[in-house]
């Protein structure tokens, strides 16, 4: 029998399993201390990005008459500094976005899906291609 609460439980199987997560913990924070330590600039492999794709998720989920509920709480989460660096992001990612099309066309990608994969149109991936076609041949 377990209890709850912060009291330690009692059942010897829940007591194995509070052990074995203790020593799994223990041998992940060593892990992650040892790659930081040898210069591993994401020693947890934690993706970067997961946050803007957090943001981005709940944009695009919160249906209209929950958008505005949506946008309230991340006005209560974001700083000044957090919104001009996710502005300055979305400005970098529209300014790459032309060389990602080309980069997934070469590497054999078919229009529709890199609009898809970009949540572009396709006739907008076939214009960037025929834009950066037509710089090229001038």
């Amino acid at each position: 029998m377990s209890t709850t609460g912060d009291q330690q439980p009692t059942d010897p199987a829940d007591e194995l399993r509070e052990k074995m997560l203790a020593v799994i913990r223990e041998h992940e924070r060593k892990n992650v201390a040892a790659r930081a330590l040898a210069g591993d600039p994401n020693p947890t492999d934690a993706d970067p990005l997961e946050y803007v794709k957090d943001i981005a998720a709940g944009y695009t989920a919160a249906a209209a008459d929950t958008l505005d509920d949506y946008l309230d709480r991340l006005a209560d989460e974001l700083t000044p500094t957090d919104v001009r660096a996710l502005r300055m992001a979305g400005e970098a990612a529209q300014a790459v976005t032309p060389r990602v099309v080309r980069a997934e066309a070469d590497r054999g990608k078919k229009p529709p899906q890199i609009a898809d994969e970009l949540g572009l149109t396709p006739s907008r991936v076939y214009a960037i291609l025929r834009e950066q076609r037509d710089a090229h041949s001038k």
